[in-house]
């Protein structure tokens, strides 16, 4: 039967993986035969960098492989985007994967596809803490918030700090806000991303604060096509981390984006921490620095 391997590039792992997702699918590393055949067909068939495969990819990188009936794969790309995603949702740390080509095998015949471009960013160490978060995601039943994740991948891929920007601010958006009118969306964001985020008082004032200035930032990069440059690095990387958050806890919460805001507006009435009350599991992964 012809066979499908889709390294995952930018990924290392400590030890040897092999976990079953949706059959015949596996994510697999530190064996030979996907290795060697990507490195054999893909490296000087990439249509970037040439030097770039032995950068993003070896021996320790997680590669998605099956045993697959065609040679054709354009009913799995969205299953591919998929495990990209959740990859990188659960990502404790900057790193960050993709997931640009798949090479499909039936020997002596063998095709490329290409996918996109290859991300940049720091080396994904796949580690038990992420395996846990990612196999939590695959559980079946378990939905994320469609809007919200796309455009947080979205930044994954803009090279501009105002594009990301721009992405990350959608996304928290649709988790915060998407039923605030003109004239209410900052003021919802500030108040129930504070809430949300900050365990006391002092701490809710600095977020709604950041969450001004960063919102303005976004307005004038929409409205004036504003270039802000490398001061937005700091910024990008605290949104980040609170779209991911929110986006993993309801999740793992299993709570309606519906239930999350109402949740916060009894927070926002009666003055207490959305943290201390429900104790979102990634909460603490968010470092918000005044």
């Amino acid at each position: 039967m012809p066979i499908l391997i889709a390294p995952i590039f930018n990924t290392t792992t400590a030890k040897a993986i092999n976990i079953e997702l949706r059959k015949p699918f596996h994510l697999v590393s530190g064996v030979e035969k996907p290795y060697n055949v990507a490195s054999r067909y893909l490296r000087n068939q990439m249509d970037e960098s040439r030097h770039l495969f032995d950068r993003k990819v070896d021996k320790t990188s997680l590669f998605l492989v099956a045993e697959y009936p065609e040679m054709m794969i354009s009913d799995e790309k969205d299953w591919i985007e998929e495990i990209e995603n959740k990859l990188n949702l659960a990502s404790t740390t900057s790193g960050i994967c993709s997931i640009p080509y798949v090479i499909t095998a039936n020997p002596p015949v063998f095709g490329i596809t290409y996918l996109k471009r290859s991300f940049d960013g720091p080396k994904y160490l796949f580690d038990d803490q992420e395996q846990a978060i990612f196999l939590a995601l695959m559980e079946e039943g378990r939905s994320l918030p469609s809007l919200a994740v796309r455009r947080y991948s979205l930044s994954l891929e803009k090279k501009s700090l105002e594009d990301q920007l721009l992405d990350l601010w959608i996304s928290l958006e649709s988790l915060f806000a998407p039923d605030g009118k003109k004239g209410e969306i900052t003021y919802k964001l500030r108040f129930r991303m504070a809430y949300y985020f900050g365990e006391t008082q002092e701490k809710r004032e600095q977020i709604a604060e950041f969450v001004r200035k960063s919102y303005n930032h976004r307005s004038e990069v929409v409205h004036s096509g504003k270039e802000l440059g490398k001061g937005l690095a700091n910024e990008v990387r605290l949104l980040r981390q609170m779209a991911r958050a929110v986006i993993l806890n309801t999740a793992m919460e299993k709570i309606s984006l519906h239930e999350l805001r109402k949740r916060l507006d009894e927070q926002v009435l009666a003055g207490t921490s959305y943290a201390l009350r429900y104790k979102p599991a990634f909460f603490e992964n968010v470092t918000f620095d005044s």
